[in-house]
């Protein structure tokens, strides 16, 4: 199946996500961000291209993929708040390889 890895690390996105807007008392992440992550998840389902073998950024220090841009092209982790400090990588495959030390294809 192609888009495995990708679409797996987006739903882990949105169930974190949707788990911690769930416990608080009012949401931590912006709901319209959200639903653009599960939407984005649903289209790529219904897409046939290889998303899978696109180039991937990561955040440089906490290597986190919760990476958007604002409204000045600032690039911003969502987890460790950080601006302009990304990481690149060939594949979503070299990302998991530098994160987990090993081969996940």
């Amino acid at each position: 199946m192609i888009n495995k890895v990708t679409i797996k690390h987006l739903t882990k996105l949105f169930d974190h996500l949707t788990h911690y807007n769930k416990m608080a008392p009012f949401p931590v992440y912006d709901t319209d961000y959200v639903k653009d992550v599960e939407n984005r998840i649903k289209e790529m389902k219904e897409k046939k291209e290889n998303y899978d073998e696109l180039p991937v950024v990561a955040c440089k220090y906490c290597k986190s993929l919760h990476i958007v841009t604002d409204d000045v092209e600032n690039d911003i982790c969502f987890r460790c708040g950080s601006v302009n400090e990304l990481q690149n990588f060939e594949n979503i495959h070299e990302y998991n390889k530098f994160v987990n030390g090993k081969d996940t294809k």
